[in-house]
């Protein structure tokens, strides 16, 4: 049975990102992909996705969204009536080389200046979803954190939103400052290391 999710913002998010300096809103994103449903032995479908990260920049906090457009994630309990239940224990992976902020050179910058300064691709499992919140175990950069994010269920989607330090969460400095460097004039010499994120999954 085919089955559709919109997925895993998470968190690339993870990255500030430098693009055109009269660039005064957030900039939208919503990449959608068709796939074959994958073997019935293998519990890993790709279908339709909705990534979304918000980075920030500049001394006024200009957001900045993108996304993007590898993301995977295998169900622990594809036939629970609920998406919360089928998603717990789920694993999810996103790789960072499909970064998409709909700006190709702002793209090359996070991939060139940032992500490869960093160690491997994202990854993550969601654990128990209850009373509205849900801990998330997210391995980036060679390190893994916990973090307790929100949700709203509603019928068979489920919107989950947070939001990771790259630096304090991620001992990312390196790449954080690689980035900053390359962007600082665009950046108007701030960029900031927290970043948001937002994941709906479609059941």
């Amino acid at each position: 049975m085919k089955k559709t999710f919109l997925a895993l913002a998470l968190i690339g998010a993870f990255a500030v990102s430098c693009g055109q300096k009269e660039t005064k809103t957030i900039e939208d994103v919503t990449i959608t992909t068709e796939e074959q449903e994958a073997p019935k032995e293998v519990e890993k479908e790709v279908v339709k996705h909705k990534v979304v990260w918000t980075a920030f920049k500049t001394p006024a906090k200009v957001g900045v969204k993108g996304s993007f457009d590898e993301v995977s994630l295998t169900y622990a309990h594809p036939d629970a009536a609920l998406v919360t239940d089928a998603l717990n224990g789920a694993t999810f992976e996103i790789k960072t080389t499909s970064v998409n902020s709909n700006d190709p050179g702002r793209d090359s910058k996070l991939s060139g200046y940032f992500f490869e300064k960093m160690t491997g691709d994202i990854h993550g499992t969601f654990h128990e979803f209850k009373d509205g919140k849900v801990v998330t175990s997210i391995f980036m950069n060679g390190i893994e954190k916990s973090k307790e994010l929100t949700y709203e269920l509603n019928g068979n989607i489920v919107v989950i939103k947070g939001s990771i330090d790259i630096i304090a969460d991620f001992n990312a400095e390196p790449a954080f400052q690689s980035l900053h460097e390359i962007c600082k004039d665009l950046h108007e010499g701030k960029s900031w290391t927290d970043v948001e994120f937002e994941v709906t999954i479609e059941k």
